[in-house]
């Protein structure tokens, strides 16, 4: 994390910017101030990490990760991804342009839109839960 600063320096690449934007304010301030590290739980409390897994547990919710991940349209995953990129710290009404411009250009081109859409539709879209589950991996 903050450690730099025990060894007489601090992050100039933008650790504190995003630590500031992720974290607020106190969190930030206590580690670039302290230089100490944080638990895992205090980590995901302030919004660093996503979620907390026991160790003996990592190796099957990171591969469970990338499946969901991989399940999806690539294009499309391409797209939110850079759609968040693009709108941070910019206002609310910036951000909902670049979305809606990001997401309608991504349908108008994505040829698996339809045949997607028509998989939901039918119910056999791959990792649907309930009473018409299907595997993560495939439909049925």
């Amino acid at each position: 994390m903050a450690f730099e600063v025990r060894r007489g320096m601090h992050s100039a690449d933008g650790g504190i910017v995003r630590l500031v934007n992720t974290c607020g304010v106190g969190f930030t301030m206590e580690l670039v101030l302290t230089g100490e590290p944080v638990t895992a739980d205090r980590a995901f409390a302030a919004n660093m990490v996503n979620r907390v897994v026991p160790h003996e547990q990592l190796a099957d919710a990171t591969e469970l990760l990338v499946q969901q991940i991989l399940r999806c349209d690539q294009a499309a995953i391409e797209s939110a991804k850079e759609t968040v990129h693009e709108i941070i710290g910019r206002p609310l009404h910036d951000q909902l342009r670049v979305e809606a411009m990001w997401g309608y250009a991504l349908c108008g081109g994505n040829i698996t839109v339809e045949s997607r859409s028509q998989q939901f539709f039918d119910k056999t879209d791959a990792g649907r839960a309930g009473e018409t589950a299907t595997p993560l991996t495939g439909g049925r």
